[in-house]
């Protein structure tokens, strides 16, 4: 097998300001002087907690056209692709060159993966590993986090809720903390309620990733972000990733994430 070569991949302002109210729990340093704390008890904290569950528990699925601008320290690119994705790591890319012929097609069902190239005898393949997406297109995100990443429902199960607090805009920041390996996950939402940044951070707090989102857009009754744009300080990426169109939810077979020998004849 050749190894994997890299290719071009609630509400209102209002201030706590009793003593009462203040939360433990670190939260990112990089937006903290100015920020209040709220209760976890607080209407507008439940609310999102809420939502954030919820809608992890409601996308399951998403099929779509968007276009990928990748720049990396060894990697520059700027490209439409389809995208096909399922919950919890099954995912589809195919990403299109001149005249919208495919240049490349990745896909993977959880357990391993498939990468095929026009020109090339053989479909390369092999296990799924924390680092095929870093190996390949220079995204420094497992394919769990990719999938639930681009459905915009990045909240993890399991994570405890350990601190809230309020930015004088009116931006809610809710952190999370997970048990097994001491990381935290940061939410900002804009108001009314609309999620518009997440922070990946180390146990030793240092940034992993960081997505934003933008354009948001009705899709069956669902706010969907047409807009992701996720960097990754630690190796100096950027993925900016514009949908052209989405579906939510649709039904995938099996046989989308997997690549029939006979496509490299």
């Amino acid at each position: 097998m050749n190894p994997v070569r890299p290719l071009a991949v609630a509400l209102a302002t209002a201030a706590c300001l009793l003593a009462s109210c203040a939360t433990t729990g670190r939260i990112d340093r990089d937006r903290d002087e100015d920020a209040l704390a709220v209760p976890l008890r607080d209407p507008r904290v439940v609310a999102l907690a809420g939502a954030l569950e919820a809608t992890a528990e409601d996308r399951h699925s998403l099929v779509g056209a968007a276009h990928l601008s990748l720049t990396a320290r060894d990697l520059r690119f700027s490209r439409p692709q389809r995208i096909a994705l399922q919950e919890p790591a099954h995912m589809r890319v195919e990403i299109l060159g001149l005249f919208n012929q495919v240049a490349a097609i990745l896909t993977t069902n959880g357990a391993r993966y498939q990468l095929y190239e026009p020109g090339s005898a053989d479909i390369q393949e092999g296990p799924v590993s924390a680092a095929l997406l870093w190996q390949v297109a220079r995204v420094d995100l497992e394919p769990a986090e990719a999938v639930s990443v681009l459905l915009g429902a990045p909240w993890q199960s399991g994570a405890k809720l350990e601190a809230a607090r309020e930015l004088p805009d009116g931006t809610l920041l809710l952190a999370y903390r997970r048990a097994h390996d001491g990381g935290r996950r940061v939410f900002e939402f804009a108001p009314p309620a609309y999620l518009t940044r997440v922070r990946e951070r180390a146990a030793d707090d240092s940034l992993v990733w960081e997505a934003s989102y933008d354009d948001y857009r009705d899709l069956d009754g669902r706010a969907f972000a047409h807009s992701i744009e996720i960097d990754f300080p630690r190796v100096e990426a950027n993925a900016d990733f514009r949908f052209d169109s989405a579906e939510l939810n649709r039904e995938l077979p099996a046989s989308a994430f997997e690549l029939a020998r006979s496509r490299a004849n």
